[in-house]
């Protein structure tokens, strides 16, 4: 179309740059109506859809849950019966533990009374052995004497002797 391109409609007359305008805003009218339209068939569909909706049956999914209800408490009671049966054997053991510490305080008392009564026993001995050597010490000393005695006195003899000289 030319510049000088006129179109006479209803009794209206459109140049070229009108045209182009009328144009634009036809086919935006048109684009406009389509887009509603197409939303207004998605809106039939969707209704369509909603009307016909039926809720799933969750019948199984409500069996799963009981029974992992079920297990649940299961393991639960499991739980406790272990905890209690760990409890037990932690009562067990401290008064075994208490009852091993009461023997060895026990047997540890009778050691060092052994202990005790052997270092008397060695002082005893020890001290029997020192008056028995003291005894000793002194009857030898007293038979060293005599015998100290009789040879200082033989000796003078021999010396008094006149034959001796």
């Amino acid at each position: 179309m030319s510049s000088n391109t006129t179109v006479e409609f209803a009794g209206i007359k459109f140049t070229g740059g009108k045209i182009f305008v009328l144009l634009t805003a036809l086919s935006t009218l048109a684009g406009g109506a389509w887009a509603g339209f197409e939303f207004y068939d998605d809106y039939r569909d969707m209704k369509a859809q909603i009307q016909s909706y039926t809720a799933p049956d969750l019948s199984g999914i409500r069996e799963d849950m009981s029974v992992l209800r079920e297990e649940m408490s299961s393991v639960q009671d499991s739980v406790t019966q272990t905890s209690d049966y760990t409890r037990d054997i932690k009562n067990d053991m401290r008064d075994d533990l208490v009852r091993m510490e009461k023997i060895v305080d026990r047997v540890e008392d009778r050691v060092k009374k052994s202990e005790d009564d052997t270092r008397e026993m060695i002082r005893i001995a020890d001290e029997r052995f020192d008056n028995k050597r003291n005894q000793l010490d002194t009857e030898t000393d007293r038979k060293m004497k005599a015998l100290e005695e009789r040879l200082n006195n033989r000796l003078q003899r021999a010396l008094n002797n006149p034959l001796a000289d």
